[in-house]
């Protein structure tokens, strides 16, 4: 609805509008400089009006005074007077009269201002000076008059009445009062003639600035807007045609450049989000950032996997209902909430275990990393989240598929070891066939012993295996590492046989400790295998157990050779591999031992000198002592 206020109507009216912007201010500027231009020529025209009035008065005070001073001398005062009264007639002229020294008035125009006393400054002034004098003054007879003073000096012919020159220079004065209202009429007439004038004068400025801020300034500037507003929309490929060399055509030239730029910068920017989202995409583990308002930002493919949801839901979608199917906000006093705790109560980073839900319902045991990351958002610095989401069920079967590797590895050993109970069975069973048929039963009796020990050796080396292969248990046992660990290096016979490696066991009697059975056998495994690898031309690997300061020591000491300092800080990261016999690795064998010993509360050291070879000491708390102290 239109506002009824006209002065409200030409506000907007001039706020739209460059060009009724620069009109205006030329058009004000215009009129007050014209203005004061007129003040100035008004007032020195009234000015020199006046002084042009003033002398035509003083040269008509003169021809007045010499008639006067001719009837004077004749002695005419019939003549004199009527000479008065005859001037004082005339159109322009008030009164006129004569004084005496002392102001005072013995002839006058007027027969009503005989003998009056006058008084002012400009009588006194003009009897001192001897000079004319010319002034307006207000007259209670008829109100504003140009005042004009003539003294009337004294002459050899008026000495004989007057007295001398010396003693008497001046005889009276003569004084006429024309009327200023004509005079200020004139000035007035002639100031609004002025003042109109100006007043075309302005406005023949004001179209012609008007046409040329049209042509020159107002029409180059509306195709530049038209090209802003064509630019903010993102038509990056907006170009203004250059016309001359001014200013404009500078700013013209600036702006297609500018568009060019950020048509590059656009291309670029498209490149590095595209690189990004492939990077990001090819992490295995879930990646979303989320803002402070619970909405994703970005996304990964595994993250789109894990929740069953194509990408164009995810993005812009509350995190809330992306992965966990709900409606409103997690309570987060019930959970740990990453964007409560990271973006709202200043935190930096954090890990927690949460359970999502897909889009068809399936649960997801996930470990959530977040780290807080501040990112511009619509020009805007906003603190967000980005969150590591891993599949906890997806780590257990890919870590359960690595022990199944390694003990793949240990195939060729096992069979070695099997193969030689299982031959000596054979034999056994071949003479015990050839004893019954001789109808020897004492001896078929030792046949008998011999095969039930190597069928117990067989069963012994199943059980290990199938024990190193069973999934990590979730309860602690209580295992005697004393009979673990020589079972467990019963099936690294044959590989160290292979490389000309010597296994020494020297295991202490009741090092009981609590742990994950399958855990542990892979610990000494891969210690095992890591030691062998690292003497490939032969050497003495040794096992051995023992107590210290309350705590059960597993030691895995070789003679291979050995590890550089500056790689001790990187043999426990994962797929980083450095094998001595040139073997190809998977760099999992020690990073398993770490997540093994953080998972079972036990913590290793390593010695290393290179050439010599080094020692793993494994850490585990004494199962006898924390019983007793329970």
């Amino acid at each position: 609805m239109r506002s009824g206020n006209p002065i409200i109507r030409l506000h907007r009216w001039i706020g739209r509008s460059l060009q009724s912007k620069l009109v205006l201010a030329i058009g004000v500027l215009l009129i007050l400089v014209s203005g004061l231009l007129l003040a100035l020529v008004s007032g020195v025209y009234q000015s020199r009006l006046i002084m042009e009035h003033s002398r035509a008065s003083m040269q008509i005070n003169r021809l007045l005074q010499a008639a006067l001073e001719n009837a004077m001398l004749k002695r005419d005062i019939p003549g004199l007077q009527s000479i008065l009264e005859d001037m004082g007639d005339q159109p322009k002229i008030a009164r006129i009269m004569i004084l005496n020294p002392e102001f005072k008035v013995r002839f006058s125009s007027d027969p009503e201002n005989m003998n009056m006393s006058l008084d002012g400054e400009a009588f006194v002034k003009a009897l001192k000076s001897q000079a004319p004098q010319s002034q307006f003054v207000q007259s209670d007879s008829f109100g504003e008059v140009l005042r004009s003073i003539n003294p009337v000096r004294n002459q050899e012919l008026c000495a004989v009445c007057h007295g001398s020159i010396s003693d008497y220079p001046v005889n009276g004065l003569l004084v006429v009062d024309y009327q200023a209202q004509m005079i200020r009429q004139e000035a007035k007439s002639s100031a609004l003639i002025f003042g109109a004038l100006a007043f075309l004068v302005i406005l023949a400025v004001c179209l012609g600035v008007w046409y040329a801020l049209v042509r020159l300034v107002v029409a180059p500037l509306a195709e530049v807007e038209k090209a802003t507003q064509a630019l903010s929309k993102g038509q990056f490929d907006t170009v203004i045609k250059v016309k001359g060399s001014d200013e404009i055509a500078r700013l013209v030239h600036s702006f297609n450049l500018m568009s060019e730029r950020l048509q590059q910068s656009l291309v670029q920017l498209r490149q590095s989000e595209s690189f990004l989202q492939a990077l990001i995409d090819s992490i295995p583990d879930g990646i979303r950032v989320i803002d402070h308002n619970f909405r994703i930002l970005k996304a990964n493919t595994a993250y789109c996997d894990q929740v069953e949801q194509p990408m164009e839901q995810v993005l812009g979608s509350l995190c809330y209902q992306s992965s966990h199917n709900r409606d409103t906000q997690c309570a987060h006093t019930m959970v740990c909430c990453p964007v409560v705790d990271l973006c709202l109560n200043g935190g930096t980073a954090m890990i927690a275990q949460d359970m999502h839900i897909s889009a068809k319902g399936r649960e997801i045991f996930v470990e959530v990393s977040s780290a807080r990351v501040d990112v511009v958002v619509d020009g805007e610095m906003v603190p967000c989240v980005v969150e590591s989401i891993r599949n906890l069920d997806e780590k257990a079967k890919i870590s359960q598929q690595q022990r199944l590797s390694e003990i793949g590895l240990l195939a060729a050993g096992v069979a070695h070891e099997i193969y030689n109970p299982l031959s000596s069975i054979d034999l056994g069973l071949t003479a015990l066939q050839s004893d019954l048929k001789a109808n020897n039963p004492e001896k078929a009796l030792a046949y008998f012993e011999l095969i039930r020990s190597e069928i117990q050796n067989c069963i012994k080396i199943t059980n290990s295996l199938l024990l190193l292969s069973a999934p990590t248990g979730q309860t602690m046992d209580l295992i005697e590492l004393g009979d673990v660990v020589p079972q467990v290096l019963s099936l690294l016979h044959y590989e160290a046989e292979q490389t000309g490696v010597t296994i020494k066991l020297d295991t202490l009697e009741s090092t009981r400790i609590l742990g994950s059975n399958s855990d542990i056998r892979m610990l000494a495994i891969n210690l095992a295998m890591n030691a062998i690898h690292a003497m490939p031309e032969g050497g003495v690997l040794t096992v051995s157990t023992y107590r210290d300061n309350g705590e059960i020591v597993l030691q895995v000491t070789d003679t291979g050779v050995g590890i550089a300092p500056t790689n001790l800080g990187n043999i426990f990261m994962p797929f980083w591999s450095r094998r001595a016999d040139n073997s190809i690795g998977r760099g999992l064998g020690l990073s398993i031992v770490k997540a093994i010993l953080d998972r079972n509360g036990a913590k290793i050291e390593v010695e290393s000198t290179l050439g010599k070879g080094s020692q793993f000491s494994v850490r585990f708390p004494d199962a006898d002592i924390e019983v007793q102290d329970d």
